[in-house]
């Protein structure tokens, strides 16, 4: 590029292309509604040049470096995030308010905005045709392929505008910048897309524009797409043989094809102008027409750009008031107060969806006056006005009521509560989240302001809804995570009182045992009964124990284990306490042949102790408990070792048995927590063992206990 171009680029401002307000209003308002489509944006933004220009720049080489090829812009928008893309249309619409353009420029934007849909389509058909393979990037190439006299006409106003009227050709045109500026539009769009980063032929598509067809003959297939395109797109406006003719040079092209082409193309935008209310003048630029039917209707569009662009400043100022609320009280007040300043609404109601009633319960809100929270309003109504917005998700007032059809006597005492003449109902809905109904008193005075205001108000209620749901769902999973957090603390601190209990028993069993083998007179019986009483009060401090801060890890690890000789030794301390206290006798049959096994002792100490303690202090005196064990049992294709220990007693009750291994009220009497056989259950899950359990009134309870059969090779 030449010194007097970089001379030129440098003092030109690329961010600030102008779009047309019809564009504008359509993409702020598909920004700001209830449920966001992004392919909807995507559409609208990859319609006008500028916006479009605007989404890569903001983009550019951090998302779209090495993906030149494979533009779309759905992910282009995806990966921007829907608060860019507001902020793009928000700077874009105010830019535009605010800019030099009249009305005689705008109906030069809109041929700017015909010139270029219209290129970007037939760019996409012609890769169709010819084969090539990313019809995106042609697209984009098509839209952008006149960009630079966007760039001329935002920086040089005025000059550029007056070379614009004065030539009567494309290459006049080109000539003229290139003595004016130093260089011409097409070296403007190039220098413009070169500076996005992307890994394109783009940039070249567009600056090879002005070259005559037999320097393109040989050129990426790109940069002639874009050629043939340029000289198409105005084709209908000015039927030209030589675009026939370059269309069959450079892809051979069959006339009527190539005419199908662009017609089809024309079509396409005429309907896109008509979605979007822009009135094209089919009339060539320089025709002597009378504009003043368009002028007016551009003239109210601007009107409207501006009004829009209030409203989205205005619920800037309410959104970050909003953010800023900690609680459902701080939000709800500040929704009121934002009424009052947008709408100098001074009394308004929140009717909030109650799902256990199905209604539409009264909020007050601060308010003074707490008779409202007294109302219920059934959602099933179909004379209320408050459930009918609820239901169908509109906005209802009161004073567009059929004369036919008064108010229900709800709505009426409702709109007495406000003191005012009647009320506007807005649904706070967001998405499939249905929150309820803000309940909005006005006198009949204010009734065409309201209309006037339908927009603001629908903005107000989608952000209103918005922020009470992201307080709602806040506060859920806090109060979830707060629930769990109780139940984590309190599971694990009977866990912990249940396991120390145990060891507690033990020594109490063994003070009473020395006790017993004493005479009453002995000096020591004074000391046996301070221990004892110590014993009972360590107890009761572990069962006022509310919960603990962190979980605590019991297991010593896996190790190699003779199972026989630790039920052996855990066999013989029952039988010097426990069992004695309670004269119970206990039988054993171990499988001599059995291996010791890798298994976390002290888990399977805790296992047996449980069902062992349990069944003793179950049974009623003189009881039996066998314990046996086996070798090598298959179960489910896997080898475990089996441990059975089985008692006489009376058996477990029905409703236990239905919920055996989780915590229940234990039948062993007041003190217990019964969480013995949870905790085995948890033990053996970790280890990958099993436990099943059978219990009858005559034949007493047998516990079978699956171990993994690990042997150390």
């Amino acid at each position: 590029m030449s010194n007097s171009l970089d001379t030129l680029f440098a003092e030109v401002d690329a961010d600030k292309l102008p779009s047309l307000p019809h564009v504008l209003l359509v993409l702020l308002d598909a920004s700001h509604t209830e449920v966001i489509a992004f392919d909807r944006l995507s559409d609208l933004i990859k319609k006008d040049a500028a916006l479009a220009a605007r989404v890569v720049s903001a983009a550019n080489a951090a998302y779209y470096g090495g993906q030149g090829k494979n533009l779309t812009f759905e992910r282009t928008l995806v990966l921007l995030g829907l608060d860019t893309i507001k902020t793009i249309a928000i700077t874009a619409s105010v830019q535009q308010f605010f800019s030099r353009f009249d009305s005689a420029s705008s109906r030069r934007l809109k041929h700017f905005w015909h010139d270029s849909l219209s290129c970007a389509i037939i760019a996409k058909s012609i890769a169709k045709l010819t084969g090539y393979a990313y019809g995106d990037e042609a697209y984009l190439a098509g839209l952008m392929h006149n960009i630079g006299e966007l760039i001329f006409v935002n920086n040089f106003h005025e000059e550029y505008t007056s070379i614009i009227e004065d030539v009567e050709s494309k290459e006049a045109q080109t000539l003229r910048e290139r003595e004016r500026f130093g260089g011409d539009r097409y070296q403007a769009g190039a220098w413009l897309i070169a500076g996005w980063g992307i890994d394109s032929f783009m940039a070249d598509a567009i600056m090879y524009q002005s070259e005559s067809v037999d320097q393109i003959i040989d050129a990426h297939h790109l940069v002639k797409i874009i050629y043939l395109s340029n000289q198409l797109c105005d084709f209908v406006d000015r039927p030209d043989d030589q675009a026939l003719l370059t269309a069959e040079r450079l892809f051979d092209l069959d006339q009527a094809l190539v005419k199908d082409v662009v017609s089809k193309a024309h079509e396409e935008v005429r309907e896109a102008a008509k979605a979007m209310d822009i009135e094209i003048d089919e009339e060539p630029l320089d025709a002597a027409i009378n504009q003043d039917q368009l002028f007016s209707a551009d003239e109210i569009k601007q009107v409207e750009l501006a009004d829009r662009v209030r409203n989205v400043a205005l619920m800037d100022g309410i959104r970050q008031q909003l953010t800023r609320a900690t609680s459902e009280a701080a939000v709800l007040q500040t929704i009121k107060q934002g009424l009052n300043i947008l709408f100098s609404a001074r009394t308004s109601f929140f009717f909030l969806l109650n799902q256990k009633q199905n209604a539409l319960s009264g909020k007050a809100s601060g308010e003074p006056d707490l008779k409202i929270e007294e109302f219920n309003i059934p959602i099933g109504s179909d004379t209320s006005l408050i459930a009918r917005c609820f239901n169908n998700r509109e906005v209802i007032s009161s004073f567009r009521l059929d004369e036919n059809e008064p108010a229900s006597v709800v709505d009426r005492q409702v709109i007495n509560l406000t003191s005012n003449d009647g009320i506007l109902c807005l649904p706070l809905v967001i998405d499939k989240h249905e929150l309820g109904v803000l309940v909005i008193g006005f006198d009949q005075i204010a009734q065409e302001r309201l209309d006037r205001q339908q927009r603001l108000f629908r903005m107000f209620a989608n952000e209103a809804a918005n922020h009470m749901l992201i307080h709602q769902q806040s506060a859920e999973a806090e109060e979830q995570r707060k629930e769990e957090n109780r139940e984590y603390y309190h599971s694990r601190a009977r866990e912990i009182v249940h396991e120390v209990n145990n060891p507690l028993s033990i020594i109490n069993n063994y003070v009473h045992i020395l006790s017993t083998k004493l005479d009453e007179s002995h000096v020591v019986q004074d000391d046996i009964s301070i221990i004892k009483e110590e014993l009972e009060r360590a107890g009761n401090i572990l069962l006022r124990l509310p919960g603990i801060a962190e979980k605590q890890t019991t297991s010593a690890g896996d190790e190699l284990v003779n199972v026989n000789t630790v039920i052996s030794d855990l066999l013989r301390v029952f039988r010097s306490s426990l069992f004695v206290t309670h004269q119970i006798e206990s039988v054993v049959e171990f499988d001599e042949e059995m291996e010791p096994i890798v298994v976390d002792r002290n888990a399977l100490k805790q296992i047996v102790t449980n069902i062992i303690k349990n069944a003793a202090e179950a049974m009623p005196e003189s009881g039996r408990i066998s314990v046996s064990t086996q070798r090598l049992v298959n179960h489910n294709g896997k080898n475990y070792i089996e441990i059975v220990i089985a008692d006489n007693g009376p058996g477990i009750p029905d409703a236990i048995k239905t919920k055996l291994f989780s915590p229940v009220e234990t039948t062993k009497g007041q003190g217990h927590a019964g969480l013995g056989l949870t905790i085995v259950k948890n033990l053996l899950d970790d280890m990958g063992g099993a436990i099943s359990c059978r219990s009858g009134t005559k034949s007493g309870t047998r516990f079978e206990i699956l171990i993994p059969r690990a042997i150390d090779n």
